[in-house]
């Protein structure tokens, strides 16, 4: 039987792909793995990945350009194992990059002898008085089952999931609160109500423990390795593997940056396995490669694309279907200079916004906030209650095409 497990990410994300990568296959030598590369190969000293292709992703540029790094990222997923699917693959595990593996996956393959998708929740044990980190408000927008694991049959039911996750996310993998989308997860949501027979959902415990779960599950080492234990039922497990969401090797003290309430001082049995993966990340480059920089996130010529130009092109984009967007001389680039929707700004960085910029930006907010007491006081609050009614409506960027003449 044809096993393959695989990985998804930009440049800047390689050392953890490549710890995933040989933490996988530590416990799983006989097992191939794959690295899918959502970025550019445009960089010295890249490893071996697959690069993007219009012969199993006609469409990847206009994907590339309207999502972000995250949205382009999840958005390949079904592609990438419809790819692994054509090259006769029969079992495929899709893992983060933030992920590393402590034993073997022989489990979760056996489990798609019988099923066609495996699923694992957010978390497992109903609770009255909810005590997980990440708000169940959260939970629901982003979906019930994480997908930075995901396992999938190359079967019948397994081919009619592919074909319609990859149409959806061909267009509708945003991050986007107002359309309730939340990229390549909350699709899944669908899922068990499809197919009841044969999705699997999986409680194993040591099967992708993070930040949104460690509020029933307990991590420790036994003469056997590392295990997790259900703090309702008891219940002890292998850990399989831990997804390292929101974890920063620069302050490895703290489990997700978002959430420093869980640090090692509260959790004091993550330190073995947080000081492994970070010995591991920095063997892989990891200060090397956090440091380049996402291709995908300026034109041809280096102008920044901003957020707001990806907005406008998902609205816009059959009128453009034709057209490489990323070019400086495409028609769609011509369009916002035509309107002055450019803001002339050429940076690596992450944010468009220099220090002294986000100074000048919270006054501009501080002065907005001022004046919108004075319109509460001008018109009064109904009128003002109407008025904040017409701006959540349409304030949204894809609502902005009134600015292209």
């Amino acid at each position: 039987m044809k096993n393959i497990a695989f990985t998804i990410c930009a440049k800047n994300y390689l050392a953890q792909a490549l710890t995933l990568k040989n933490s996988f296959k530590s416990h799983n030598p006989n097992i191939d793995f794959l690295i899918f590369l959502s970025d550019l190969k445009d960089a010295e000293g890249l490893p071996e990945v697959i690069e993007l292709g219009e012969d199993w992703i006609s469409n990847w540029k206009q994907m590339a350009f309207k999502y972000n790094v995250i949205e382009f990222s999840t958005s390949i997923k079904p592609f990438c194992f419809n790819k692994l699917f054509s090259d006769g693959y029969e079992n495929v595990i899709y893992l983060d990059p933030d992920i590393y593996v402590t034993s073997s996956l022989k489990e979760i393959f056996e489990y798609l002898s019988n099923k066609s998708i495996i699923l694992s929740p957010h978390y497992c044990e109903i609770e009255t008085n909810y005590s997980g980190a990440v708000t169940e408000e959260e939970l629901l927008f982003v979906g019930i089952y994480n997908l930075g694991f995901v396992a999938i049959k190359n079967d019948n039911i397994g081919k009619k999931i592919i074909e319609w996750w990859t149409n959806r996310l061909s267009t509708k993998c945003y991050a986007d609160k107002f359309d309730a989308l939340h990229v390549d997860q909350k699709w899944m949501d669908f899922i068990p109500a499809f197919f009841p027979d044969q999705t699997y959902i999986t409680h194993h415990m040591g099967i992708n423990p993070a930040i949104w779960n460690l509020h029933e599950r307990e991590l420790f080492i036994s003469k056997d390795g590392y295990k997790i234990k259900n703090k309702v039922t008891n219940e002890t497990f292998p850990l399989l593997f831990f997804h390292f969401s929101g974890f920063d090797p620069f302050n490895p003290k703290l489990v997700n940056r978002r959430h420093p309430k869980y640090n090692t001082e509260n959790f004091p049995s993550f330190i073995p396995l947080f000081q492994e993966y970070i010995e591991n990340e920095y063997k892989n480059g990891y200060e090397y490669y956090s440091k380049l920089t996402y291709s995908f996130n300026s034109y041809k010529d280096g102008e920044r694309i901003l957020p707001f130009h990806r907005r406008l092109f998902r609205i816009l984009e059959k009128q453009y279907n034709k057209d490489n967007p990323f070019d400086q001389n495409g028609s769609f680039k011509k369009t916002l200079k035509k309107n002055k929707l450019l803001a002339g700004i050429k940076t690596a960085d992450l944010s468009v916004f220099s220090d002294k910029e986000r100074q000048k930006k919270s006054k501009l907010e501080k002065c907005l906030i001022f004046l919108m007491k004075i319109l509460k006081q001008l018109v009064g609050i109904r009128y003002y209650a109407a008025f904040l009614e017409h701006i959540q409506t349409n304030s949204r960027i894809e609502k902005q095409t009134f600015l292209l003449k």
